[in-house]
């Protein structure tokens, strides 16, 4: 380090000067502290020197800056309890601090003592960075000779702390602009999503309705030529024309799911009643897939819910998982866990299955949104499982699981009946 020489009548403009030069270039507040370091102690000599900002919590200091700290000292430094210590007082009571020998203070903190001994730091003086009456942290400059710090060198450092600051301060305000500007393009992109959306809903449940009535009538015409004995070539083409109108009607159903407000119509159910039922009506696809499923329902309190619209939510869970499963292996297992929360009912369906990207998880109950293949989603079923969990007071949410696939969790409310109607009286039955 070079020795400290005492201050010409001219190096007070000269610090003062090259401070507000470095700082003016930039609004970011990382290259403003480096620049305001740099040209410190570059200007001054000293070659220890370290600013620390106070936390966005407001209880500790961190380290943003430094020159000439050996490791231990720094790794010391990196984050101190605000009001204690030689910086963390200084911090806190706004007040700047000289000391001579600063291996012997009383106040240095116990963990940076062995560091300032070994570095062989005597003088050292602190002082505190403002800006608009508040304190933002704190400078510190440090010595290895024997010189003291004079009352004209603390004086120059509180005058470059006070630049500094103005300088953070202007930082952070420019940042926390940009921050709000992001935000509300955010909110602006989401309006016209909605608003998008809105258009795409109406149109959804017209073309719904109108596909839904010759829907009707060839699966009637089906059923009346399926009473007739028919050719074998012929009767198979009926199965194939069967199998499509059926899924289209399943189409049809979901766009009208999600496209009008139905609300709810709640009863007293049973959530395993409702699992039992949903898991026998997908258990020759989960059988023809080699998927196994393991149940466990624990006792739980009846619900007052929709039970058409529990089934739909299980459904198209249960469903989302089989496709999974498939996708990553021939076989696999599916496990249906129920079990009593505080409020109600917790239902988890896990799979074995490749888990979801995480770039995928925020978005996977966006509206048609799918990572299927054409022709094997339409990026309807979880959105519209997570409007009816919605509907009902619930939350529905995805994660991954650490040792492979996901896990859909589902937590409904006991609920409360609807005004006008009275629960149904009859006793609990354990599952």
């Amino acid at each position: 380090m070079r020795n400290h020489e005492p201050a010409s009548p001219i190096r007070p403009l000269q610090v003062l000067r090259a401070v507000s030069e470095a700082v003016s270039r930039s609004l970011d507040l990382n290259e403003v502290v480096q620049r305001s370091l740099a040209a410190l102690t570059q200007v001054t000599g000293h070659e220890i020197a370290s600013l620390h900002l106070i936390s966005a919590d407001g209880n500790t200091m961190l380290l943003r800056g430094d020159r000439g700290l050996s490791d231990d000292l720094r790794r010391v430094n990196l984050e101190l309890p605000l009001g204690k210590g030689l910086i963390g007082r200084v911090a806190l009571s706004g007040t700047a601090r000289r000391v001579d020998n600063a291996s012997q203070e009383e106040d240095l903190l116990p963990a940076a003592r062995a560091a300032v001994s070994s570095d062989g730091i005597r003088g050292f003086v602190c002082v505190p960075i403002r800006a608009r009456h508040r304190i933002l942290g704190t400078i510190s400059l440090g010595r290895q000779t024997e010189d003291r710090f004079t009352d004209e060198e603390v004086a120059l450092l509180e005058c470059v702390a006070d630049e500094i600051g103005l300088a953070i301060d202007n930082a952070r305000l420019y940042g926390e602009i940009n921050r709000q500007l992001d935000d509300l393009r955010r909110a602006q992109v989401e309006v016209v999503r909605a608003e998008r959306l809105a258009a795409v809903n109406g149109l959804a449940a017209g073309v719904a309705h109108e596909i839904n009535n010759p829907l009707t009538i060839i699966m009637a015409q089906l059923h009346l030529l399926a009473q007739s004995e028919l050719d074998p070539q012929v009767e198979g083409a009926m199965g194939v024309i069967g199998a499509a109108a059926k899924r289209a009607a399943s189409i049809v159903r979901d766009l009208i799911l999600f496209a009008e407000h139905r609300p709810p119509r709640r009863s007293r159910c049973q959530v395993g009643e409702q699992v039992r039922e949903v898991v026998a009506f997908e258990e020759a696809r989960l059988e023809a897939d080699g998927i196994a499923v393991r149940v466990h329902l624990e006792s739980v309190p009846d619900i007052w819910a929709d039970r058409n619209h529990l089934q739909e939510v299980l459904l198209h869970v249960l469903q989302n998982a089989r496709h999974a499963v498939r996708e990553a292996h021939d076989n696999g297992v599916l496990s249906i866990s129920v079990k009593p929360t505080v409020t109600g009912v917790r239902i988890e369906v896990k799979d074995d299955g490749p888990g979801i990207p995480p770039e995928h998880l925020p978005r996977i109950f966006n509206p048609f949104f799918t990572t299927k293949q054409p022709g094997d989603g339409r990026g309807l079923g979880l959105s519209v499982a997570h409007s009816i969990v919605t509907e009902h007071g619930g939350r529905i949410w995805a994660e991954n699981i650490p040792e492979g696939g996901a896990v859909f969790t589902i937590d409904l409310p006991s609920g409360e009946p609807e005004p006008g109607r009275e629960p149904l009286r009859f006793e609990s039955r354990r599952l």
